[in-house]
């Protein structure tokens, strides 16, 4: 079989489809259009200043350079790169949050920029530590050969990251990484088993809030040394950390403390620092004649350790050791997380994890069992299987809660672990029923069934819905205690499946191939399920995310199951001032903006709300400082999706831009409404910039989210 080359052309640009953004953000946004838009137009920093090849002409080249002003700075040559982040709050533990953010896109295009000079220094400058686990170690490739061997190296469809030595037809990172794309890979691996035989003890820590403790001018430190950078302050500005520092700074609108979460260089920039701590330990640990694998192993994940040792007089000078080190990278260990294990190690986690496969073996379970000839009840039947639908979801939930409670565990600690277990399940059960079933329907539609075969198709039918009915009753069950975002994407994943499952059509027809009966029993479901959620979580200032992606997989259901605009309406936090409903002040951001957005649509279903969510969004851009918008992420993200958005008409988007460059003179304000119309054209053919707001493929979607996952 002759090898057939095949290249990838992601170029340097393909840095911000994977190293900048949040994972935890809705389903519906992307930079996929924006990465478009830099590529097309050539647009690139060059010593400072923006360049760019735009293909436009007349009124769209002038529309193409307001953008670019909105996009970057108002002023191209020399350009401001002190930006304001988008942050907003995910929940993260119980009663506490976790704040992510979406870097300004000016920002975006200074770490191409960065990536591409310095990508050789940061793989050499995570490849300092023995005990790092997660690390970029090459460029993700950018060939394969599609051929046998590309079929048996090529990377799994659920490694999260790049591994050094697999091929990938889809690079979901800039960089490669070693060892593990996932922490839960580290527990299954041979390094921690062979640590587990070899050692009695194992040793759990972590850093307490290691992103917002990080001092920015320490990554100068961790790579020049600190008493270097004292007597070199100026000369350091001008190194690869030093420019790292800034950078890292300038995301930040000039913070030097704490940095920012979510996007994978804040990763790589705290993996730089870790990595030198990792090293001083290591070298002194030596000159105290204790060596790595011989007297302990030590393993970090992020800001996660596991120390396996023999006894607590070594553990204590180690840790000893580790605490004096992050000490004088202001950091410290988390002392009310730290956790022991002794022989068998074995933790709470991996016992119920055990237990909830052994559950999940037993129910829910499809069967099918192919018949002979004896056991079929007619013997002109021509259905040749049995289907056995296995699944009590009360029971179910009983016998879940029941090993929460003896693993002595949360929630929290396998549900996802459990959703995941649940798609795979869902997913399989699917495709093993419809390879079987659709022979069924095929001789049901030609009139090739007898009659008692016939009715026996529609009782399997109506017993594969009751069955999930009952997997999504179970679903919801355990997500609904602690909705996370994470969580939340899995049982989105699941209830696309389904949705997909029932909205499948006869092939060149416009005819469902499952009954209209099954399938509204089914969407009933989910949409009665979500509205509970929905209902009970309304949005506020502190987790929006995790529901927006329900309200995504509603919309997928079609307009007959659009959710009531009483039920939208207390979602969205209204009330009424006077006659106006009215949403309260500081509901919304540009996240649940746009997604809200997107759900209505063009539906005339929600007249009063959707002049509620349009006088909002007035508001925001109006309260929001002048002087800073420019300098806004969230500013920036919403301006340009807003006039690329079809469920908003002219009048307004005029009326918008008016408002965000406040203009005062006759003069400007004609300036400013023929720039809309200039604009109003533009997004006429360029259709999105972060947000997809038609033609949206929710089951496409999240596959594609799937292989960006970083934690689980």
């Amino acid at each position: 079989m002759s090898k057939k080359k095949k290249h990838i052309n992601y170029p340097k640009e393909r840095t911000i489809l994977s190293d900048v953004l949040p994972f935890e953000v809705p389903i519906t946004f992307s930079n996929r259009y924006f990465y478009s838009f830099l590529i097309d137009n050539k647009i690139e920093l060059i010593n400072g200043y923006i360049s760019y090849e735009s293909k436009y002409i007349g009124a769209n080249k002038d529309a193409f350079e307001i953008l670019l002003k909105m996009l970057f700075s108002t002023n191209l040559i020399n350009p401001n790169f002190r930006k304001i982040p988008f942050n907003y709050r995910i929940s993260h533990k119980k009663n506490d949050f976790r704040e992510l953010s979406l870097i300004h896109p000016m920002n975006q295009l200074k770490i191409i920029e960065f990536y591409d000079k310095f990508k050789e220094l940061i793989i050499y400058y995570c490849s300092i530590s023995n005990y790092s686990i997660r690390k970029p170690d090459n460029i993700a490739r950018f060939t394969f050969f599609n051929d046998q061997l590309h079929q048996s190296n090529k990377g799994e469809t659920t490694d999260f990251l790049e591994l050094s030595g697999k091929e990938y037809e889809n690079l979901k990172t800039f960089f490669s990484y070693s060892k593990y794309t996932n922490i839960y890979r580290f527990y299954e691996d041979y390094r921690y088993q062979r640590a587990e035989k070899k050692f009695n003890h194992l040793y759990k820590f972590d850093i307490t809030k290691c992103f917002d403790s990080i001092y920015t001018h320490s990554i100068v430190w961790a790579v020049l040394g600190i008493e270097t950078v004292k007597e070199n302050v100026n000369i350091s500005k001008k190194t690869f950390a030093g420019i790292f520092d800034n950078f890292i700074q300038y995301t930040n609108y000039g913070e030097t403390n704490g940095i920012l979460i979510g996007p994978e260089f804040s990763r790589i920039f705290a993996e730089i620092i870790l990595q030198r701590i990792d090293k001083n330990i290591e070298e002194k640990l030596k000159e105290k004649k204790i060596f790595l694998k011989t007297h302990y192993e030590l393993y970090r994940y992020v800001d996660d350790y596991f120390l396996f040792c023999d006894n607590e007089v070594l553990k204590d000078e180690i840790l000893m050791l580790l605490k004096h080190e992050l000490k004088q990278y202001k950091l410290a260990i988390n002392n009310s997380k730290s956790l022991t294990y002794n022989k068998p190690i074995v933790t709470e986690i991996t016992i119920a994890k055990n237990r909830i496969i052994d559950l999940f073996n037993y129910q829910p379970k499809l069967e099918i069992i192919e018949l002979n000839s004896l056991d079929k009840k007619h013997k002109n039947s021509l259905i040749n299987h049995r289907f056995n639908f296995i699944i009590d979801s009360n029971s179910l939930a009983t016998k879940y809660k029941i090993i929460i409670k003896e693993s002595q565990i949360d929630y929290k600690d396998v549900l996802n672990y459990s959703l995941a277990v649940l798609n795979n399940k869902i997913e399989s059960n699917l495709l093993t029923f419809e390879k079987v079933f659709k022979e069924y329907l095929n001789k049901k539609d030609k009139g090739e069934l007898i009659k008692s075969d016939s009715l026996e198709v529609n009782n399997i039918e109506d017993s594969l819905a009751s069955y999930i009915e009952g997997f999504i009753d179970f679903v919801f069950f355990i997500y609904s205690v602690s909705p996370r975002v994470n969580s939340t994407i899995k049982t989105s994943h699941i209830l696309s499946k389904i949705i997909r499952f029932y909205k499948e059509k006869k092939k060149g027809t416009n005819e469902f191939i499952y009954s209209k009966n099954c399938r509204e029993r089914i969407f009933k479901k989910i949409l009665d399920e979500s509205s509970f959620v929905l209902n009970k979580n309304v949005l506020d200032p502190y987790a929006q995310v995790e529901s927006l992606y329900l309200l995504t997989v509603l919309k997928d259901l079609g307009k007959e199951y659009l959710l009531s605009e009483q039920l939208l309406s207390k979602y969205m936090n209204t009330f009424y001032d006077g006659n106006i409903l009215t949403i309260k002040k500081e509901t919304l951001n540009y996240f649940s903006i746009v997604v809200t957005l997107f759900y209505m649509g063009h539906s005339k279903k929600y007249p009063n709300l959707k002049s509620a969510l349009l006088l909002y969004i007035f508001n925001h851009i109006e309260t929001y400082p002048k002087e800073k918008r420019g300098k806004s992420s969230e500013m920036s993200h919403l301006m340009l999706d807003l006039f690329a958005c079809p469920f908003v008409d002219y009048d307004f988007k005029e009326k918008i831009l008016l408002l965000y460059r406040q203009e005062e003179t006759a003069s400007e304000i004609t300036k400013s409404k023929l720039d809309a119309k200039k604009l109003f054209k533009f997004h006429k053919t360029h259709k999105y910039w972060f947000t997809k707001w038609e033609r949206f493929n929710l089951v496409k979607e999240l596959e594609n989210k799937k292989s960006q996952e970083v934690y689980s």
